[in-house]
């Protein structure tokens, strides 16, 4: 008998420790950017970044997070979706980027988190559209659908309000977002070697558009 799928469910705060963890082990095992820009901090750097800045709180009034959860209570996923917003803030944007980080290489982490952020500025309309920030599924339970069922909320909010979906997919993720209704509009090409790595790197700016009625 093949194990019951994870529920679906909104990750509470006290769930914030799991919840970075999880996108520390996820992004590490399956990004070759994780080790250039992470590999030379001390141990928890991470964690303790994406609980800072990704879970502090858990949930906002324009900002979903949903878990993925076992029977057993195991977090094996998580999905952060940004909803429209009442009104728009003089200077709001797609975000600032991090301070100095002893042990980090800020340049790479810049050039790949930040480098849709004008795409964002230009595109995203939002009082009107949403945007996936974050979608992880912990190494041992990747391909087994999970990112599809934490995707589904998301796609459903968004057929009922008629909503474009953005997301700056990293490389390996863009496959998953297509399958599931996405479109890449501009990619982004990072070279590694720049930052003692091998190979390229290309983020892929995506969109769902609204969907049509017959």
């Amino acid at each position: 008998m093949s194990p019951s799928p994870p529920a679906i469910i909104l990750a509470t705060e006290p769930d914030a420790p799991a919840l970075a963890s999880l996108t520390t082990s996820s992004f590490a095992s399956s990004d070759a950017a994780y080790p250039l820009i992470w590999g030379s901090a001390a141990p928890g750097t991470h964690d303790a970044v994406a609980l800072n800045g990704l879970f502090s709180p858990v949930q906002k009034a324009d900002r979903v997070t949903f878990k993925a959860v076992l029977a057993s209570g195991e977090i094996v996923g998580l999905a952060t979706w940004n909803m429209p917003k009442e009104s728009m803030s003089a200077g709001e944007g797609g975000g600032t980027g991090l301070p100095f980080i002893e042990g980090v290489d800020m340049g790479l982490w810049n050039e790949t988190a930040m480098c849709f952020k004008g795409c964002y500025e230009r595109d995203v309309d939002v009082l009107k559209d949403i945007s996936l920030s974050l979608l992880f599924v912990h190494p041992e339970y990747q391909r087994h659908g999970i990112g599809s069922l934490l995707l589904d909320w998301g796609l459903k909010k968004a057929d009922e309000m008629k909503a474009k979906i953005w997301v700056a997919s990293t490389p390996q993720a863009v496959s998953t977002y297509e399958r599931n209704g996405w479109r890449v509009v501009e990619r982004y090409d990072v070279v590694l070697e720049k930052y003692g790595g091998q190979g390229g790197y290309s983020r892929a700016w995506m969109v769902r558009e609204i969907p049509t009625t017959a």
